[in-house]
């Protein structure tokens, strides 16, 4: 599943004859589309557009990645135990949040939570946030303390 912005709101894309049957379900802001390579049109090497469908003219931006890729490896663990994904299952960037991975309309991060405690010492006291990105710091800053 691949998570995107898209005139300000979240969207997903999957490819043609995935089933979302399985997929964690996010906020009601959360939206999948069925899309092919020909909805967007190349406008820079930067920036995408959708030319048709409910989303067109709307730009596409992929959300950074760049804070999450200093936790490679601590992501991969963490998405496998916690969520049972395996790599190139998911994609996560900067501003995926434990949310995105609750049922769609919950925001009830309470069982998520005890199995990061189990599993990484850290409770929701420890993190700015409930963004990866966030807890990966708390459980990384955990694991120097020991």
């Amino acid at each position: 599943m691949i998570a995107l912005h898209c005139g300000g709101t979240r969207i997903a894309h999957l490819p043609r004859g995935h089933s979302t049957k399985n997929l964690p379900r996010h906020r009601p802001l959360f939206q999948i589309v069925d899309c092919d390579a020909t909805d967007v049109k190349k406008m820079s090497n930067d920036d995408k557009r959708i030319t048709r469908g409910r989303f067109a003219g709307k730009k596409i931006t992929f959300a950074s990645t760049e804070r999450i890729e200093e936790f490679t490896q601590l992501a991969s663990d963490f998405m496998g135990q916690v969520f049972d994904f395996l790599p190139g299952e998911y994609l996560i960037s900067d501003e995926s949040d434990l949310l995105d991975f609750t049922e769609m309309g919950s925001s009830d991060t309470s069982e998520i939570w005890k199995q990061i405690t189990e599993i990484y010492g850290i409770a929701p006291t420890d993190v700015e946030s409930e963004r990866l990105v966030n807890i990966f710091i708390a459980i990384t800053r955990r694991r120097n303390l020991q």
